[in-house]
């Protein structure tokens, strides 16, 4: 019995790698469409294949999700393939990227929940907007953590952002989204229709505006440190975990 289930799961995870190639396939020309290194024929195209390819197999039970590409084309704009791939395990291996992309709600919210505590409290004015539009969190803000920006942002503007993220922490990643909220703000993007208003918040590469000192200042301007940060996950964890909890048990006395 115990053959039949490891032969099941190794046929499961077999199918989990094909599945992520044929996704793999669509993605790779779409990553940087505005530089061309990743297209085909293009001078990164192969090694950005072979980096995604051998982390598939490396790990068949997470594959292949889309946004990975933009993390493993950040690093092989600074790295050969053997390192690109080293450093994308660590980094996926990190903080809260393996929940997001394995797309698990519980860690998903939480980290939702630990952002909307720092933005009504850093942004109050602009929250409320927010919650008068109905501007949800999850519109935006999954893309954004997912891709450390390098999907939302241009790569002179990411890089830097990745630079204080490695040397600072996930708290810097909080304090990038609300900075850029705050550097959109300053144009005024609320008063735009809310179909405009949103395009606005997931095609931020579109904005031919963005003054990279301007959004710095508005990061600096944020004040979250690692220790305030570590301490509210902490609390909305222990908070959200023990609600799913009773939930759950809740759900199950059904049966």
């Amino acid at each position: 019995a115990q053959e039949s289930e490891h032969a099941v799961d190794e046929e499961s995870q077999l199918l989990g790698s094909e599945a992520s190639l044929k996704v793999l396939d669509k993605d790779l020309p779409r990553t940087f469409a505005q530089l061309g290194f990743f297209h085909k024929g293009g001078p990164l195209e192969q090694q950005l294949r072979d980096v995604l390819e051998a982390y598939i197999f490396y790990r068949p039970d997470v594959g292949y999700v889309q946004g990975m590409s933009y993390l493993a084309a950040m690093l092989l704009l600074t790295m050969d393939t053997f390192q690109a791939f080293v450093a994308l395990c660590n980094l996926l291996h990190s903080h809260y990227f393996l929940s997001f992309f394995a797309m698990d709600m519980l860690q998903i919210k939480i980290r939702f929940a630990v952002f909307e505590h720092f933005f009504e409290k850093q942004l109050p004015d602009l929250f409320a907007t927010f919650e008068e539009l109905g501007v949800t969190t999850d519109t935006y803000l999954l893309n954004w953590l997912m891709t450390l920006f390098s999907k939302s942002l241009p790569v002179d503007i990411t890089t830097r952002l990745w630079d204080n993220y490695l040397l600072n922490g996930e708290s810097f990643m909080i304090r990038s989204a609300l900075g850029v909220l705050k550097w959109l703000s300053q144009t005024h993007f609320v008063d735009l229709p809310f179909e405009e208003l949103m395009v606005t918040l997931t095609h931020l590469h579109d904005q031919d505006c963005i003054d990279e000192d301007e959004l710095f200042e508005c990061i600096a301007a944020i004040k979250v440190t690692e220790e305030e940060f570590a301490s509210v996950l902490s609390k909305k964890k222990e908070e959200m975990e023990a609600a799913f909890a009773r939930e759950s048990v809740g759900s199950s006395s059904h049966w």
